[in-house]
C-alpha cells in the first residue's frame, strides 16, 4: 500500500522528491527529536524558506533562523498561501469543492470542515468569499 502511494505521488509530483541530503543531516543535531533530522536536511538541501509541520516545537526557531528557515503550520502555510494569490486559491478550492459528490459539500459545509480540522486562519481568509467558493 505504501510502495503504491509512494509511486503515484512521484508520477504526480517527481520534481518534488529530494535525494542525496545525507550529508547535511549532522546539522539537524540540535533538533529535539533526532528523527526529523530529514527533513531539516531536505530543507537545507532545496533551499526551502519554510518547513511546514505541525510539530512546530521539533523546529526550534532560533536553529531555523541560523539556516534561513522557519517553520510553519499547515494553517499558517495554507492561509498565507490564499493571500498570495486570493482570486487563484478560491477558484482552486471551489473546483476542489465541486469535485464531492458524496455527498456534495456546500461552501459552508466546507468550512466547517476545514475548522473542525483546525485550519482556522484558512477559514478567516476565505470566509469573505463563500459566495465564490
Amino acid at each position: 500500500m505504501a510502495a503504491a502511494q509512494i509511486s503515484r505521488m512521484r508520477q504526480a509530483f517527481g520534481e518534488a522528491e529530494v535525494i542525496d541530503f545525507a550529508h547535511l543531516t549532522p546539522l539537524a543535531a540540535a533538533l529535539p527529536d533526532p528523527d526529523d533530522a530529514h527533513v531539516l536536511a531536505a530543507a537545507v538541501k532545496t533551499q526551502a524558506a519554510a518547513i511546514v509541520t505541525e510539530n512546530l516545537k521539533d523546529f526550534p526557531d532560533a536553529l531555523l533562523a541560523s539556516l534561513n528557515l522557519e517553520a510553519r503550520s499547515s494553517d499558517d502555510f495554507i492561509a498565507d498561501t490564499i493571500a498570495l494569490d486570493t482570486g487563484r486559491a478560491v477558484a482552486a478550492i471551489r473546483r476542489m469543492r465541486e469535485r464531492f459528490r458524496r455527498p456534495e459539500k456546500s461552501a459552508h459545509d466546507l468550512l466547517l470542515d476545514m475548522e473542525a480540522a483546525g485550519l482556522v486562519a484558512t477559514v478567516d481568509a476565505l470566509r469573505p468569499h463563500v459566495g465564490s467558493l
